[in-house]
Parts: C-alpha cells; structure tokens; sequence
C-alpha cells in the first residue's frame, strides 16, 4: 500500500488552499470532510479523491483513515475535532498534523505523548503559520544562545483573515490566555502589555497575545521557561481586546455573539489570490539571559494563509517520506530549525 494524505476539512478555506497547493507540488491527497457534496465538487476541481466522513461515531472514523499514513486536520474548531482524529490515528497507526495555533489544542496532542509513541505514530499541531516560523526562530536563536532562559516573539500578518478566524478572535475577546513566567503558566489577557517591535519596516505596535500556542511549542523545543508572545493587529482590534478585559460580560453576552456572528457572514470566505499574493508575514524573535546577553533575529515570508498551505504541503510530504518522529512533537523539534527556510519566499535575518 503506497502513502497516503488525507485533508480533513478540505472544503473549507484553508483545507481547500492547502490540496490545491499539494496538487500543484505533484501530490495526491484524499480530500475528506462531512459535506459529500462540496467534497465531490473540489474533488473533481482539482482531480482529486474525496471521502465523506463525519467524527461522531468513533469506528467509522478509523475506518476511514485505515489506508491512510497522515492526517491533516483542518477543520476547526480544533477542541472539536482533534479528539476524534487523534483517537482514530492511534488506532489505525496514522501520523496526525493540524492546523491549530492556540494553548489548548496543543495540550490535547502533548497529553497523548506517551500513547503516540507507543503507537509509533506523530502528533504534530500547528503544521502551518501558527507556530512552524516562531518555533523554528526560537530554536535557531536559543542554538545561537544555549543559556538564554527568556523568549520573547512577536508576528505581523500583512494580508485579509477568513472567516474561521475572524470567528476565533472575536470569540477568544473575553478569554483570559496564559504567558510562561519561570516554567509555569499563569493567567493573562490580551492586550495587557503593549510595546514596540521594528520586524524591518520601522517600529509597529505590538500587543500580548495569550491565546498563541507558541507559548508552548517554543518551551517544548528550547527548553525556555519564560516566554511572552505578542502580536502586531490593527487599532481597532487592540481597542476590542482592552475593552474586552475591562469589560468581559459585554463581549460573553447574546447580543455581541448575534452582531459578530453577522459581521462574519459578510465576510469573505479568506483572501482572494490577489491578496495572497500581494501579502506577507513577518516574525520576530529574541532571547536573553538575566546577565544581557541576547540574540534577536527576523524572519520574512508569504502572506500567513499562503505561508500555512505551503507549510503543511511540506510537512505532509515530509510525513509520507518517512520522516516522522513517533509522540508529540513541535515542527522544530521534529524537522529542525531550518525547516521554515524551505519554505518558498521565506527568509531569516539575524539583527543581534
């Protein structure tokens, strides 16, 4: 039996995105998900096959990964439907890559560690711009300063959202996150600290971001254990997460859920390819020791959904070579820090 890809949530937009750029690079990916019809409509726009499953009943989920040798999961939200798959890709020996880029859904994969490494498959959250950039810089940098023990990283996103995550941001408003502080995680909300980052163009205003799993990706990789994360977002939003900490019960209640979820539908389904094309990706990284030594490096790439699709292209043809390291691991951890520069139009910088 050859190697086999499966994209679950292939008719949503980033699932759609990725299979078209896996069908341009020579691969063939099953396209999966709950829509028969939708499914056979991208199936037949880029020759692909396609397979119609829902995750409710947990044997006709290893049933249908039981020919397949790596899942990516694109289907958010991920809390929802990481479980299932997981559970059917140890089951079945299937290595599981997602699409995620916050806290908690990497915690559900770090959980089943030991599981995984016993069922000698790979669990690898984050398999695009939610973390593959920002963990590769913090491993490259602390490769650079082996004693830091302070990270801090920030990102800048040029380019449209999608509706998928338009609907997590204005979700994760009233959320309290976390930060990493001497090895533990203690509670934070967005927007608690502002500061100025420079990713190259001059200074832009950065705000704390909780919600980011690089918290966690970056201290499974360097072994740092103080780590804040920050991210660059137009006034407007920075406004919404302030308002939001000072005034959670307004962002929870029925009526802002009924006005978001209206401004959402008028959105477009993601970026059109012009705006793919025209956008880019920015990330900045620097780790530091109490005595003020320091490392600072940039990193330079497509617009983040192009930069995602490509991403997970790469991991998932790296997964069907054979690369894949059994139990939970980040994309440095797994393939390096010099994985995101064979990504196309991506570039690193050390400044310090």
């Amino acid at each position: 039996m050859s190697p086999t890809a499966l994209i679950y949530g292939a008719t949503g937009y980033m699932g759609r995105l990725t299979a078209r750029r896996a069908a341009e690079a020579g691969m063939r990916p099953v396209l999966a998900g709950r829509d028969a019809s939708a499914l056979a409509a991208t199936g037949r726009e880029l020759d692909l096959r396609a397979r119609a499953f829902t995750l409710e009943d947990p044997a006709v989920v290893r049933e249908a990964l039981s020919d397949i040798t790596v899942v990516l999961n694109s289907a958010g939200p991920f809390d929802r439907t990481a479980k299932p798959l997981i559970d059917a890709c140890l089951h079945t020996g299937t290595h599981y890559l997602d699409l995620a880029g916050e806290v908690p859904d990497f915690q559900l994969a770090a959980d089943r560690d030991e599981e995984a490494r016993a069922a000698g498959v790979m669990l690898l959250p984050g398999a695009g711009f939610g973390v593959v950039p920002t963990d590769s810089l913090a491993v490259h940098l602390h490769r650079r300063l082996p004693d830091a023990d302070r990270l801090d990283i920030a990102f800048q996103a040029i380019g449209g959202i999608s509706r998928g995550t338009a609907t997590t941001l204005l979700s994760d408003l009233p959320r309290t996150g976390v930060r990493l502080q001497a090895g533990v995680y203690l509670p934070q909300r967005a927007a608690a600290n502002t500061t100025k980052i420079d990713f190259g163009t001059g200074p832009a205003t950065v705000v704390a971001n909780p919600w980011r799993a690089d918290l966690l990706t970056a201290a499974h990789s360097t072994g740092i254990q103080t780590i804040d994360t920050y991210t660059a977002l137009p006034a407007p939003v920075r406004v919404l997460m302030k308002l939001a900490m000072r005034m959670p019960a307004v962002f929870t209640s029925a009526p802002w859920r009924a006005l978001t979820q209206t401004l959402v539908r008028r959105l477009p389904a993601g970026p059109s390819d012009t705006a793919l094309a025209d956008g880019s990706s920015h990330v900045w990284a620097q780790v530091s020791t109490r005595d003020g030594r320091r490392a600072v490096a940039v990193l330079h790439g497509p617009e983040a959904y192009e930069f995602t699709a490509r991403t997970a292209q790469v991991l998932l043809q790296r997964t069907l070579d054979g690369q894949a390291t059994p139990g939970f691991q980040t994309p440095a951890s797994a393939y390096g820090p010099d994985l995101v520069l064979t990504i196309p139009d991506v570039s690193r910088q050390d400044l310090a």
